[in-house]
């Protein structure tokens, strides 16, 4: 396993929050939420916790209202098809929006230890480790590649 980087989710807000919102619990209130899709990690991590928070999603405004990526969740609270969403704070940031932190993420990539000194990967991994690649993930807001090329053996 190869780390690559460590990225923030949170829910996405209006700037100046003017809703208030402070948490998952506040899905609970009358508030239009916009969902990723079904089978995202974004979405099986939000379906756990309203689980374990007790808030049905026939409780939360919006809960069937889906779109497949970040920015698309950033987008639709930037033109006010809703007031909150869930995602990344480099969404967020780059529609002018306000982002409340939840939680951290780690992305990977997992294969089979001897495809890591194949040659055909070379092109891949020249570019994870080249500074490039790193400083424009670094610059990207709620993204820290300090562990970028730590390697894990399962």
């Amino acid at each position: 396993m190869l780390t690559l980087a460590h990225r923030e989710q949170g829910l996405i807000v209006p700037a100046g929050n003017p809703q208030g919102v402070r948490g998952l619990d506040d899905l609970s209130r009358p508030l239009r939420f916009i969902n990723r899709n079904r089978g995202s990690g974004t979405r099986l991590w939000l379906d756990d916790q309203l689980k374990h928070l007790g808030i049905s999603p026939d409780q939360v405004s919006g809960y069937s209202d889906e779109v497949f990526t970040h920015t698309e969740v950033a987008a639709a609270i930037q033109q006010g098809r809703a007031q909150l969403g869930l995602g990344i704070h480099a969404a967020a940031s780059t529609h002018g929006l306000d982002f409340i932190p939840l939680f951290h993420e780690r992305y990977d990539i997992v294969m089979p230890q001897e495809l890591f000194s194949d040659k055909r990967f070379s092109p891949l991994f020249d570019k994870f480790f080249s500074r490039g690649f790193r400083h424009a993930v670094s610059t990207l807001s709620g993204y820290d590649v300090s562990h970028l090329g730590d390697q894990i053996i399962l």
